[in-house]
C-alpha cells in the first residue's frame, strides 16, 4: 500500500464570487439549502469571533456585493460596524471557499425585519482543497417547522434585496 504524499497546497485565489456561491446565495429554494456559512469577524478584545448564518439569511446582488441579516444587539454587528472585517466560508467543491468582505450597515427600519442590514464587498477569495482529500459537507442543518421559517427568510431576502 502507497502511502498518500502530505503536501502543502496554497489555495487557489480569485477576485470574483464561485458561481456555486452565487446559486446558494441567490435567494431561491431556501428549504433545500442547508449547509451553515461561518462568519468570522475579530472581536474587541482581539479574538476571532465566529456566527452562523443561513441562505435564508444571506443574498448575493446582481452587482456583486454580498448582502446580509443579523441582529443588531449581536456581537458580529458590533465587530462589523467597529471594523468593517468579514470572513465568510463555506463548503465547496470538495474544499473549502473563505471570502474575505469589508462591510458598511446599510440603512434600514421595517418591523417586519427587525434585523441589522449588511452589504458587503468581496476582496479576495480562497478556495482551500487537499490533493488527498475531498470535503464533503459542511455544518449542516435540519430545520424543526420548515414551513414556519420560510416566511421569515422570505421577508429577509426580499428586505436585502430592496435596501
Amino acid at each position: 500500500m502507497k502511502e498518500a504524499e502530505h503536501v502543502y497546497t496554497a489555495p487557489a485565489t480569485s477576485s470574483g464570487i464561485p458561481d456555486g456561491v452565487v446559486r446558494y446565495l441567490d435567494g431561491t429554494e431556501l428549504l433545500t439549502k442547508t449547509q451553515a456559512l461561518r462568519l468570522s469577524t475579530v472581536g474587541s478584545d482581539g479574538w476571532p469571533h465566529a456566527a452562523l448564518l443561513s441562505a435564508g439569511d444571506i443574498v448575493i446582488m446582481p452587482s456583486g456585493r454580498v448582502r446580509f441579516a443579523i441582529f443588531p444587539q449581536s456581537t458580529m454587528a458590533s465587530n462589523l460596524e467597529r471594523e468593517g472585517r468579514l470572513t465568510i466560508a463555506l463548503s465547496l467543491d470538495g474544499g473549502i471557499c473563505e471570502m474575505k468582505l469589508r462591510c458598511r450597515c446599510l440603512a434600514h427600519s421595517s418591523s417586519d425585519v427587525p434585523l441589522a442590514l449588511f452589504e458587503a464587498e468581496v476582496e479576495s477569495v480562497r478556495q482551500h482543497v487537499a490533493p488527498y482529500a475531498d470535503v464533503t459537507g459542511g455544518v449542516t442543518f435540519a430545520l424543526r417547522d420548515p414551513q414556519a421559517v420560510l416566511p421569515r427568510w422570505q421577508r429577509q431576502i426580499a428586505a436585502l434585496r430592496a435596501a
